[in-house]
């Protein structure tokens, strides 16, 4: 079958992910590497929104217009749709260790130049090679904690390899406008961001081990394998299965080689035709788009109703963070939590019927999109209600403290509904999960770069009650249905498609 269809079956009836890791990191290992995961994504979103502060001081020293500067901003936005899709493929080709290494050194050397360049055009066609290299690395962060979790773990760190996608816009305009205000003025931010870019390369290089499957047995964690045989016994390889490895390691060029694939970001792409994969994709999008329509109108809003400095709207964006990091830990677990209940309910019915010949027919029918979206649901709900309220507030000037909690309430709700529905698309497509996530990414950007065009228009023609409540009955009248159809129909669907050939066996 052409694309990428989904897994017929979801992993439950597997004790062990599809990969050896199990056997070969422990798990405080798994948690250092996913950490290290969700470090490195977080600068695609912080190399866009560290930017905001900049753009007057940008347009002044380049003698262009704002407007101009901002077309910098959109040509990021675009960058940063597409070339996670290249990147994704990439990875489910060749490894997630070079991957990595190439998106920071095309981002390192971006970085330097910015904070050298003295035109516009090279100021336009740097800012699009920057997004280039750093921006797949979203998606690399949900494939390598794809690569090392089990199913019903998935949940808590998916929650935490998606945090710094939340947390950048928040953060990010803070740290840009200090930056701004240090003696070395807008190119400081630049210096900043090939600095750091530099150490997390060195930890790559010499410490960032390869979790992709296909490469998962190579020299590259052999040094960690070693580690944990004295604790793990080795199991026992039958004459059958030497010979399959034997002739797998032939495939891929030989034991300890990593075949560099050309990528084809057709693959990502035809995801957005298959079913259930396109309404999730759609409603995902909306939810984000949701929220970018919310941050995007801060600035201009808080400073209107409530005069307040650069630095003050900077700090107006803490209690989003605070909501998106408090959603990662809990909604994280209760989604866990929800999946080994789903599971006990199912394994418990096999139990009852006595036909152990027909456990697995059952347990490739296992509900993994009710598991997700019993949780998903009500937090895309949530979001819904809460923007609306956030709308109707802001018209009436209430009290500082009430659109803060408001905002609270909505960076938490969209970041559960966020990671709920990126956690299914990794269920979905646990073979392949670099591309499915590039393929999210893609409708993300796009969808939240329309948002943040749109809103103020919205807000300057109507009012902000207006404005939300359109954005709020969008998510609720588009993705709530959609999700709806999703949990009735998902497991049908899945079940119409044939396994893929690189489903691990």
């Amino acid at each position: 079958m052409d694309g990428h269809p989904t897994e017929t079956a979801p992993l439950l009836q597997r004790s062990h992910p599809p990969l050896e890791s199990d056997s070969t990191f422990t798990p405080s290992q798994k948690r250092l590497i996913i950490l290290a995961a969700s470090l490195a994504s977080a600068f695609s979103p912080l190399s866009s929104n560290i930017y905001y502060p900049a753009v007057n001081s940008l347009a002044s020293d380049f003698h262009v217009t704002p407007t101009q500067i901002n077309l910098t901003i959109t040509t990021y936005m675009i960058c940063q749709s597409l070339s996670p899709t290249l990147t994704a493929t990439f990875s489910d080709t060749s490894g997630r260790r070079p991957a990595y290494i190439l998106c920071f050194t095309l981002y390192i050397i971006s970085n330097i130049s910015l904070a050298l360049c003295r035109t516009y055009p090279s100021l336009l066609a740097l800012r699009a090679l920057q997004s280039t290299g750093i921006s797949g690395t979203v998606a690399l962060s949900a494939a390598v904690a794809a690569d090392l979790i089990t199913p019903d773990e998935r949940g808590k760190y998916m929650g935490f390899t998606s945090l710094g996608n939340i947390l950048a816009p928040s953060l990010g305009p803070i740290l840009g406008g200090a930056l701004c205000e240090s003696r070395f003025g807008w190119r400081g931010v630049f210096w900043f961001l090939a600095l750091s870019g530099g150490l997390v390369l060195l930890g790559l290089v010499g410490w960032f081990p390869e979790t992709k499957t296909a490469a998962a047995a190579t020299a590259t964690t052999k040094q960690w394998r070693q580690r944990t045989e004295e604790t793990v016994p080795a199991e026992t390889e039958t004459q059958e299965e030497e010979e399959e490895e034997a002739e797998e390691e032939e495939a891929r060029g030989g034991k300890g080689n990593i075949i560099l694939a050309l990528p084809n970001p057709l693959n990502s792409l035809q995801m957005l035709f298959h079913l259930p994969t396109g309404l999730i994709l759609l409603s995902n999008g909306v939810v984000f788009a949701s929220y970018y329509a919310v941050t995007a109108g801060i600035p201009s809003q808080f400073k209107q109703k409530y005069g307040l400095s650069d630095m003050e709207i900077g700090l107006v964006f803490i209690p989003a963070g605070l909501g998106s990091s408090l959603s990662a830990a809990f909604n994280g677990a209760v989604v866990d939590w929800n999946y080994r209940r789903k599971r006990d309910q199912t394994i418990q019915q096999v139990s009852n019927m006595g036909e152990n010949s027909g456990t697995d027919t059952i347990m490739a029918g296992f509900p993994i999109e009710r598991a997700r979206l019993q949780i998903g649901g009500p937090m895309t709900f949530l979001c819904s209600l809460a923007i609306l309220a956030y709308g109707l507030v802001l018209d009436i000037h209430p009290p500082l403290f009430i659109p803060l909690i408001l905002i609270f309430l909505i960076s938490f709700s969209v970041t559960a509904s966020y990671n709920v529905m990126n956690v299914l698309l990794v269920d979905l497509y646990y073979s392949t999960p670099a591309t499915a996530m590039a393929t999210n990414n893609f409708v993300r950007c796009f969808s939240g770069a329309a948002s943040t065009a749109s809103v103020a228009p919205m807000i300057e023609k109507r009012n902000n009650g207006k404005a939300y409540a359109l954005v709020s009955g969008i998510v609720g009248g588009i993705c709530c249905p959609l999700l709806g159809i999703v949990y009735s129909n998902g497991a049908k669907w899945r079940s119409w498609r044939v396994p893929m050939i690189s489903e691990p066996r």
